[in-house]
């Protein structure tokens, strides 16, 4: 009973944290509306309580405030494998079944031939942020939001395999995965004296995760099906499973020139989760996917009073996870595993090589680590009206000699343009309402000689629609 209920309060977080890929690679772009609208900074600004999220020191001077959020956000994902490698709705691609850089066929497996467009294409994502004062110096803070995560359900399974009937789950009429990474940072923020301030957040996480038609990857049944997962029988088609753990974040802020440039620093220890016991075929390390470590730098300038010019550079440590880093099938010469050793080493109903897919080496999505650039202007039109705009950049860390596995998880948009503003109403209770539009250019990564699959395309573009609603006391 006691498991029942926690599986049940879980469950209502995370369906309250829409699943959806973020757009910086698996995380937000930003935490808040405030952010969203100034391209997601917010290391060196405590626009709200939701800032303590990118910087545990911001805690100490947002007050005693309540802060609640919510954005639509619209994720368009297509997708194409083998030889239907023209996306849907997209021009004929130049792909004649060669690769034209190596000289290798498009799929020594031949079997791939499907392209798709994902479902899902709306999702609600709310967020929430408290801060108390408890003394003159120190801060209590406590915050709930969406890490990131990812979502995919292809119309057609783009992993399906052509005129051919493989057992648990191939045969589907989708394939897709659906990941849903919720964060609670329990915040205390010191102000060392007027210009510093230091914090810390223990970072609690839940996840989670199921995955649908893959089957070909693991069955191996008369010749049908790849068998290149460790454990066939936790690979696809488990349903939902959870996952739960907590990491460390570290912050600190420090304001200078009569608070007319703050500057700050944090790091995140990676987020240590319990394994997704369900899906151990399909993830290395029999399950394991950790948030991984990031760590940033923020700079705040008011050039006037009225004008905050802020920026932002975030590192995060993809290298750190090996279910996320470590190479997958990918082109002959490339960083990932080949078509020949995957032919030669992992095929079969007999083979149980460490790279098959839920061993400790297993094959991943390849994911290089991602430098993600914020820049955010946020000007006061008076007391009550601030507009603000944004961009964000960071390149996709999906490797174009690794795209077979990335199809599941396109992760890859790298330019966010944002605006937003905030009214604040005056009466009993200050409190305010604010509004946010991010627009995010479709992005495709596309490649032939890829294991397995041959050629793949893919692509993703997104919009995001915020509003929010604080209150100070």
């Amino acid at each position: 009973m006691k498991h029942l209920f926690k599986k049940t309060v879980l469950a209502s977080l995370l369906m309250a944290v829409a699943p959806a890929y973020a757009t910086n690679g698996s995380f937000l772009p930003g935490f808040g509306v405030k952010s969203l609208g100034a391209g997601g900074v917010g290391i060196a600004m405590q626009a709200d309580t939701l800032s303590q999220v990118a910087n545990p020191a911001n805690a100490a001077h947002t007050g005693m405030r309540i802060d609640m959020g919510f954005s639509l956000f619209n994720p368009e994902r297509k997708a194409a494998t083998g030889s239907a490698t023209d996306l849907p709705g997209e021009p004929d691609a130049d792909f004649d079944g060669i690769n034209d850089e190596t000289g290798y066929p498009l799929s020594g497996f031949g079997v791939f031939n499907t392209a798709s467009e994902s479902g899902n294409r709306f999702f609600l994502m709310p967020d929430m942020g408290f801060t108390l004062p408890l003394s003159e110096r120190l801060s209590l803070g406590i915050a709930v939001t969406g890490a990131g995560g990812g979502n995919t359900g292809y119309k057609e399974n783009i992993f399906g395999i052509a005129n051919s009937q493989v057992p648990n789950g191939s045969t589907t009429s989708y394939v897709g995965v659906d990941l849903i990474q919720l964060i609670v940072p329990v915040t205390l923020a010191y102000k060392l004296n007027e210009q510093h301030s230091v914090g810390v957040s223990l970072n609690l996480a839940a996840q989670r995760f199921k995955a649908n038609g893959l089957g070909q990857y693991g069955s191996y049944r008369g010749g049908l099906g790849f068998g290149i997962s460790a454990d066939q029988r936790h690979l696809t088609n488990n349903g939902y499973d959870y996952s739960y753990g907590a990491g460390v974040k570290l912050g600190w802020l420090g304001k200078f020139i009569d608070d007319r440039v703050s500057i700050g620093a944090t790091w995140a220890s990676k987020t240590y989760m319990t394994k997704f016991d369900q899906y151990r075929g399909l993830f290395a390390e029999q399950g394991d996917f950790d948030i991984p470590e990031n760590y940033g730098i923020g700079l705040a300038i008011k050039p006037i009073q009225s004008l905050t010019v802020a920026f932002d550079v975030v590192k995060i440590k993809y290298s750190g996870v090996a279910s996320i880093s470590n190479p997958g099938p990918g082109t002959y010469g490339g960083s990932g595993i080949n078509e020949s050793i995957i032919s030669n080493t992992l095929i079969g109903p007999f083979n149980n090589g460490p790279l098959q897919v839920g061993n400790d080496q297993g094959m991943g999505f390849g994911w290089k680590d991602m430098t993600v650039y914020k820049l955010g202007f946020i000007y006061d039109v008076n007391e009550d009206l601030a507009l603000r705009m944004g961009y964000n950049y960071g390149k996709s860390p999906v490797r174009n000699d690794q795209l077979a596995f990335s199809s599941l998880a396109p992760g890859i948009v790298e330019k966010h343009y944002s605006v937003g503003f905030t009214k604040k109403i005056k009466g009993d209770l200050d409190w305010e309402v604010s509004g946010a539009y991010m627009y995010v250019p479709e992005n495709t990564q596309e490649g032939c000689g890829q294991a397995v699959v041959g050629c793949v395309s893919f692509s993703m573009k997104q919009q995001v629609f915020g509003v929010g609603f604080g209150v100070q006391y």
